[in-house]
Parts: C-alpha cells; sequence; structure tokens
C-alpha cells in the first residue's frame, strides 16, 4: 500500500507522542523504511514522555484543587467571623443566612471533616460572646454561661446547612 508522505507526516506526531492505532504506528514504521526524508521528519520530532506530561497534568490539578480549597478556606473564615461579629446588633438576623452557608461551604471543602466546621464556630462563638460580655460588663463567674446561647444556635444552623446540602446532593445524584 502507497501512502503518500503527507498522511504520514500528519501521523508522526502522533507515534512519537503515543497516541496512535497500532496500525497507523506500523504504517509509518513501514513508511519511514523505505522514505529518507519521512524518516529524518520522524527522527527531528523530539519524544515525548506520556508518563512526564501525566505528571505535570496532575501537578497542574493538584494546584487547582489547592486554589480551590484554599479559596473555600478563605470564605469560611470570613463568613464565620462576619457571622460572629454580627451577633448582638440590629444585622444579627442575617446569620440565618450566613451559618447555614458556612455549613454547605464546609461540607464542600472539608468533606469527610465536615465536623470541624461546627465545633470552629461553636468555640469562636463562645469566645467571642464571652469576651466581649467580660469587656463591657467585668468579670463574674455566671457570664460563662452567657456564650452559650449564640453558640448552641449558631451551631445548630450550621449544622441545618450541611443537612441541606447532603440532601441537595443526594436528590442530584438519584436524578441522574
Amino acid at each position: 500500500m502507497n501512502i503518500s508522505c503527507d498522511i504520514i507526516l500528519d501521523l508522526i506526531p502522533l507515534v512519537k507522542d503515543g497516541v496512535a492505532s497500532e496500525d497507523s504506528i506500523k504504517m509509518v514504521n513501514e513508511h519511514i523504511k523505505s522514505c529518507q526524508s519521512c524518516r529524518a521528519e520522524y527522527e527531528a520530532i523530539k519524544y515525548t514522555n506520556i508518563d512526564q506530561t501525566s505528571i505535570r497534568d496532575e501537578k497542574i490539578i493538584l494546584a487547582i484543587k489547592r486554589s480551590i480549597f484554599i479559596s473555600q478556606l478563605i470564605v469560611l473564615i470570613a463568613g464565620a467571623f462576619i457571622g460572629i461579629a454580627l451577633s448582638n446588633s440590629m444585622n444579627m438576623f442575617y446569620n440565618f443566612l450566613i451559618m447555614p452557608i458556612i455549613g454547605s461551604i464546609s461540607l464542600i471543602a472539608f468533606k469527610k471533616k465536615w465536623y470541624l466546621s461546627p465545633v470552629a464556630i461553636f468555640i469562636l462563638t463562645y469566645l467571642w460572646q464571652t469576651i466581649e460580655l467580660i469587656v463591657e460588663e467585668g468579670f463574674e463567674w455566671n457570664r460563662l454561661y452567657a456564650g452559650l446561647f449564640y453558640s448552641v444556635i449558631y451551631t445548630i444552623l450550621v449544622i441545618i446547612g450541611v443537612v441541606i446540602t447532603k440532601l441537595l446532593k443526594y436528590a442530584f445524584k438519584r436524578g441522574e
């Protein structure tokens, strides 16, 4: 079978990259045995190691995943501080939106370690509320319990966000 040099020149990069079919590889190898110009072109094209390409791709994907995770973490931390700072103010009802969103993002970002987010919200809210009350009104032992009210409410709201996200994931998986 006589195949034109143009077709072989189109196939040579595919053969060198390791993505050509077995028939194409055989065709190129047979052709370059008899055609000096195609053989020179075949030898001139640098060999690409497939393993090196996949390692580079894995590094790029890992960098993208790390960037997304850091972005999610920044949103979580900013949301938590904004929500906690809104406590005891006229805007505290925004926490009915903020805290479930924090729960949703924590489930997406942390996956199996989503429970860290409600724990962190509980601790941060308790510390914020307790320290704020002690600074404003002075230390008394009963002030140590004052921060529990908002801490429990915000923790429940975060868990509600996690539950809603899990239900949505389940519903969309069933729909597929």
